[in-house]
């Protein structure tokens, strides 16, 4: 076999086209979602690509991630197209569950409810045989870029995803 060294994939799913080598939020993102190398559990390749946190910085991505992938939780509980991120904030999401449930929530009582969505799917994967070792990226990515030279290390990735793991409340091996 050996294939292992050549494919390309998080826990069976192939990146979409943002390199994490590029984008090294996008790294983190492709590692730690429960559906494996996923643009869509947090949409996180939009803030490096407009700016709001540069591509190359591993300082703060963690944070922001959780933020974009929480409300990703919640817009998929509401069944909200994700084209509306950038519409769509936590107020807002507020407003749309109190008018549709007449239940009302704070910014934080809905990251709650959000971080919890998203380790219910961890400790589903965790049943399923997923461990921390998975979180991680294909032997390829860690390899410079041939044209620019961009790389992401496997010390930085292993920073991003021990601070993710941290601010959600998880221990050191991605457990809650």
């Amino acid at each position: 076999m050996g294939l292992e060294d050549i494919a390309v994939h998080v826990k069976g799913l192939e990146p979409a086209g943002f390199d994490p080598r590029v984008l090294k939020g996008m790294g983190l993102a492709y590692a730690i979602s429960s559906r494996g190398a996923c643009h869509l559990r947090g949409t996180f390749y939009k803030t490096e690509l407009s700016g709001q946190i540069a591509p190359d910085t591993i300082e703060g991505k963690a944070k922001l991630l959780i933020d974009y992938e929480d409300r990703a939780a919640l817009f998929d509980s509401l069944i909200l197209c994700r084209f509306f991120r950038d519409f769509i904030k936590w107020d807002e999401l507020g407003i749309i569950i109190e008018a549709t449930t007449g239940l009302k929530f704070t910014k934080d009582e809905l990251a709650d409810k959000a971080n919890h969505i998203t380790t219910q799917a961890r400790l589903f994967n965790i049943l399923e045989g997923i461990t921390y070792k998975d979180d991680n990226l294909p032997k390829r990515f860690y390899e410079p870029l041939s044209d620019s030279g961009k790389v992401i290390k496997e010390e930085e990735l292993n920073a991003m995803v021990q601070d993710y793991y941290k601010l959600r409340g998880w221990n050191e091996k991605g457990i809650p």
